[in-house]
């Protein structure tokens, strides 16, 4: 069974949960000096976002009966984000892998759970520091609102992935004290809540380059009403755009100044965003979220070495880091958003040079190793095994490469092997796409098409859009946030992930058939099934969510669960 176990922090034993079952723990004396440590507790929500354990790479993990490497929450989201999408492929056959590609996963799946448990422990965290923390320290209230937004954030991606979500609202020891089971809707309207209420309780502007303040808490408002619809069955445009447009105007800004080092390499201000000084190179202003990383204190499989290192294969340019596990490349639907299949055939550059040819600085592609393009191909061919990274190009978007190193040999990372590159997690450039889209579903596609591009498109240096329909305005999400793990959430919105609307646009990828051999898909794909694990062990599962009693989907969430205890 999977559970959580005694979580040790700086030496403080913290929590006990077993399973989701209980979510239990025994009270701690906060007065105690083995109890509870306030300031170590505190950064250590903010780096569950992307760290793994008490020890890092790997050791003590978080959460059991997992692999550790595949736990954070930055990786797992974007795994199951990314996998079963037009963006890429994942070439190896990792446990729960050959599910999510091809969009077939179950309550058994490995990496379904990673994530269902790697919230609901980061939200456990939360609840017993809003708990606990001394409201007699002045930091006290400013800590307290961050960390009720990192459990928002962890909520949401719930809420985004799952039909129905545990919602634990506070620590107890009664171990027949089960946690209920929110439908979307009311999970839905307990976050726009919280959010509401965070825009004001947060900082105006925040106290360190990796907390958060309003905008953060404006910016996922936006995101919850953008996807309204999906969520309760009720468009929310109007709003999505007015907390967007408080995003917008908070002071944050799209980054737009170049660099060109010694050897004539331009760093654009979208490339420097994902670069390994991305945290003073200018990008950190339009990061509301930056998630911290460095090649000497926090070291992470969980984190952004997992995207540069998996993109990689030796013979490309350097990346300023040793790592290159060959495992996940870009899709010819990702390459054909930026060059049609003719162009494609015929371009040999690497990610520096590839903007040349697509007229746009998101392009981030290499369709050659050293100058060799004699594997690299556009099939697309779903194959796995190191070959298969070859089956369409590298999709570099991450690197620990320096904006400031005056030569791309010139690595001036704290690591050879880990990176300091932070994650952007949430930034500025969505607020902008956000209005836009809010604005196209009201009717106004002359307004959307003209915000998109006198800002995200003029950064990109890509030539304006001329019209704007659905499939555009979906593209063009894609080439602002293509592998920065938000894919299937677009597409969900854009009816073109599962269900009978999606088979409607016919719109196809590997996983999903390629043309000529399109694959209808489940509407209950759309979202994960609660694990079989915590479905069996939580009697409020069958109690509350498999009736008739307001939910949104009365009768189950579509998916067969294993059986018995």
């Amino acid at each position: 069974m999977n559970k959580f176990k005694y979580i040790i922090l700086c030496g403080l034993a913290l929590c006990m949960v077993s399973c989701v079952q209980d979510l239990n723990t025994t009270p701690i004396d906060k007065n105690s000096t083995t109890g509870f440590n306030q300031g170590a507790l505190f950064t250590k929500i903010y780096s569950t976002l992307a760290t793994t354990g008490q020890e890092g790479p790997a050791g003590s993990g978080d959460v059991d009966d997992i692999d550790e490497g595949w736990s954070g929450l930055f990786r797992v989201s974007w795994v199951l984000s990314e996998f079963p999408t037009d963006e890429g492929w994942w070439v190896w056959a990792d446990p729960g892998v050959d599910q999510a590609r091809v969009m077939g996963w179950d309550g058994e799946n490995p990496l379904v759970k990673c994530l269902y448990f790697r919230c609901l422990i980061d939200i456990k965290y939360c609840i017993h520091f809003l708990e606990y923390a001394d409201d007699d320290l002045p930091q006290t209230a400013q800590q307290k609102a961050e960390v009720r937004f990192i459990r928002a954030l962890n909520y949401w991606y719930l809420l985004d992935n799952f039909k129905y979500i545990p919602f634990i609202a506070k620590e107890t020891t009664d171990p027949n004290d089960y946690p209920d089971f929110y439908s979307r809707k009311e999970l839905f309207d307990w976050l726009e809540e919280e959010l509401i209420e965070l825009t004001t309780e947060l900082p105006a502007n925040r106290l360190g380059k990796y907390r958060v303040d309003q905008t953060a808490a404006w910016l996922l408002l936006s995101r919850l009403y953008l996807n309204a619809e999906i969520y309760t069955g009720e468009s929310k445009w109007k709003e999505a755009g007015e907390a967007a447009d408080m995003a917008i105007n908070s002071g944050y800004q799209l980054h737009d100044k170049s660099v060109t080092n010694k050897d004539g390499i331009v760093y654009t201000p979208y490339q420097q965003l994902f670069m390994g000084d991305n945290d003073v190179n200018g990008a950190e202003k339009e990061a509301v979220l930056l998630v911290y990383q460095d090649g000497n204190y926090c070291q992470s499989y969980g984190g952004v070495q997992y995207v540069i290192a998996a993109t990689r294969v030796g013979g490309m340019v350097p990346w300023g880091c040793s790592a290159n596990w060959q495992c996940f490349r870009s899709s010819p639907e990702l390459v054909y958003k930026f060059v049609n299949q003719y162009e494609a055939e015929n371009i040999l550059a690497d990610e520096y040079h590839m903007r040349e040819y697509a007229n746009d600085d998101r392009a981030i592609l290499c369709s050659h190793v050293d100058g060799n393009a004699a594997k690299w191909k556009l099939t697309g061919g779903m194959q796995n095994g190191g070959d298969a990274f070859y089956d369409c190009w590298a999709c570099p978007k991450f690197t620990a490469v320096y904006s400031t190193a005056d030569s791309l040999g010139h690595v001036l990372g704290s690591h050879s092997e880990w990176p300091d590159t932070d994650i952007p997690l949430m930034r500025i450039a969505e607020a902008y796409l956000n209005k836009a889209e809010a604005l196209f579903r009201q009717g106004d596609a002359g307004g959307a098409m003209n915000l998109i591009n006198n800002t995200i498109r003029s950064r990109a240096n890509a030539a304006p859009l001329t019209s704007l329909d659905e499939a555009t305005l979906c593209d063009e999400w894609c080439r602002e946030f293509w592998g920065e793990g938000r894919r299937r959430t677009d597409l969900i919105r854009f009816n073109r992930f599962a269900g009978p609307q999606a088979d409607a646009n016919g719109y196809h990828w590997e996983g999903r058939g390629n043309a000529g051999n399109f694959k209808s898909v489940e509407e209950k794909y759309n979202w994960f099934p609660v694990p079989s694990d915590d479905k069996k062990t939580n009697p409020n599962f069958s109690a509350q969510v498999l009736n008739d009693k307001g939910k949104d989907m009365p009768g189950g969430d579509g998916y067969t669960y294993v059986t018995g205890e």
